[in-house]
């Protein structure tokens, strides 16, 4: 008989914005959300490339509605397909929404992938900690675990700050947070 505590049932109810802060702040939710049905860790990771998408969504807007020199430039840096639409203005319009659908597509690629390599790596890690946990438990726990290094880059992408190991500092992030949730796993039996 599978009993299902309270918290699970909980867990299972809560809207993706609160997902988001759980497991922002929350390596034992981050856990809990292991119990989470495959459906709604692919639509929290589809949010959450909305999320990281925000600085693209901006900075388009204000390349569409001031069209200035400054912002040109600083949509071509993020989106370097917008830099075939100079001197198109009919197209550019199109183009920008071409290139921020192309955007969130990679975003959400990308957030995938490291969901499932984090998982795969995630199997190391409950072997050495001798804790108990399948794959499919270790994928949900990875794409949450993407939720801090998320925000963090996105803040950072919003301000425009740049970090020479940037890539290196979001992945070793994401193992931190995914370890520390580990510990929250039960013990392997013996």
């Amino acid at each position: 008989m599978n009993v299902i505590s309270f918290s699970e049932r909980t867990l299972a109810c809560m809207s993706l914005f609160n997902q988001f802060i759980k497991s922002s702040s929350s390596p034992k939710h981050i856990a809990l959300f292991r119990f989470q049905g495959i459906g709604k860790t692919i639509s929290y990771l589809f949010f959450l490339s909305f999320i990281m998408s925000i600085p693209a969504f901006w900075a388009a807007a204000a390349y569409v509605i001031a069209g200035t020199d400054a912002t040109r430039k600083a949509i071509e840096e993020l989106m370097p397909l917008l830099s075939i639409a100079q001197g198109q203005s009919q197209n550019e319009v199109i183009l920008v929404a071409a290139g921020l659908f192309f955007y969130y597509v990679l975003i959400s690629f990308t957030l995938f992938f490291k969901a499932t390599v984090f998982g795969g790596l995630a199997l190391i890690a409950v072997s050495l900690l001798k804790k108990r946990a399948e794959y499919r438990h270790l994928f949900r726990m990875a794409a949450y675990s993407l939720t801090l290094p998320a925000l963090l880059t996105t803040l950072i992408q919003l301000t425009g700050l740049t970090f020479s190991f940037a890539y290196l500092i979001d992945w070793l992030l994401i193992a931190f947070i995914l370890i520390l949730s580990i510990r929250f796993l039960p013990g392997a039996p013996k």
